[in-house]
């Protein structure tokens, strides 16, 4: 009897060590695979990741936030505390500029309203202004992206932000966040193919992905209208 109980004692020491060496190399894989991750797919897997932290998520074609509020010109805002929040662009207005050249940020101290312009962003022969979707004091503006404008297309929803304002009322409440913000981006993103489409004829390859950048296809007329359409400008 004290020889088979010897032999379950052992087999359990046995049995706890090797659960113990499992979960140690598990714990060991999991932590080499996020540098292993980085070093084979780069930037990308730099961005990539991040977005994953900051719970950003695809829908379609585009990347969309479930902690922001969507305002009609493809603006996002989010509180950050203090009665202050951040504005910035969303994934599909950043996608209408292939190569922004800079922006032109409203000062510290600037009153803006909801629904009208209060900055401008800049691309090789075009620009278009920016709807504020709230109406406040603009407190802060990110310096960031006005030394690295490509900051909106690879984090439009974090250090692509592009100012900060202390509010004076709640209404930006009001605009569509989570699942009602994930329904609206789904459909403005098949108003924009469709907008293409009637624009420029069959501008999506299979699978809607974009043959060339359609923006750029557009003359200044058809520029002017999507800017209209899509971003609220006058």
């Amino acid at each position: 009897m004290d020889t088979l109980m010897n032999a379950l004692e052992s087999g359990a020491v046995l049995v706890a060590g090797l659960t113990i060496r499992m979960g140690l190399l598990v714990l060991v894989l999991a932590m080499l695979s996020v540098p292993v991750f980085l070093f084979l797919t780069g930037m990308k897997g730099v961005d990539a990741l991040r977005r994953r932290l900051q719970g950003v998520m695809r829908i379609g074609h585009l990347f969309w936030s479930d902690d922001v509020y969507y305002a009609p010109g493809h603006t996002w805002v989010r509180p950050t505390g203090r009665q202050r929040v951040r504005v910035g662009l969303d994934d599909l207005a950043q996608r209408l500029f292939q190569a922004p050249t800079g922006f032109k940020l409203p000062a510290p101290g600037t009153l803006v309203r909801a629904g009208e312009p209060v900055a401008e962003i800049r691309t090789p022969g075009r620009r278009a202004q920016i709807v504020s979707p709230v109406t406040g004091t603009v407190t802060r503006v990110n310096q960031s992206v006005r030394e690295d404008s490509s900051l909106v297309h690879r984090d439009p929803y974090a250090r692509g932000w592009l100012f900060a304002v202390a509010p004076s009322d709640t209404s930006f409440e009001t605009l569509p966040t989570g699942a009602r913000a994930r329904n609206w981006l789904w459909d403005e993103e098949h108003r924009l193919t469709r907008f293409f489409e009637a624009q420029l004829g069959a501008a999506a390859a299979d699978g809607g992905e974009y043959i060339s950048h359609p923006p750029e296809l557009l003359r200044d007329e058809q520029w002017q209208t999507l800017t209209r359409e899509f971003l609220g400008n006058a």
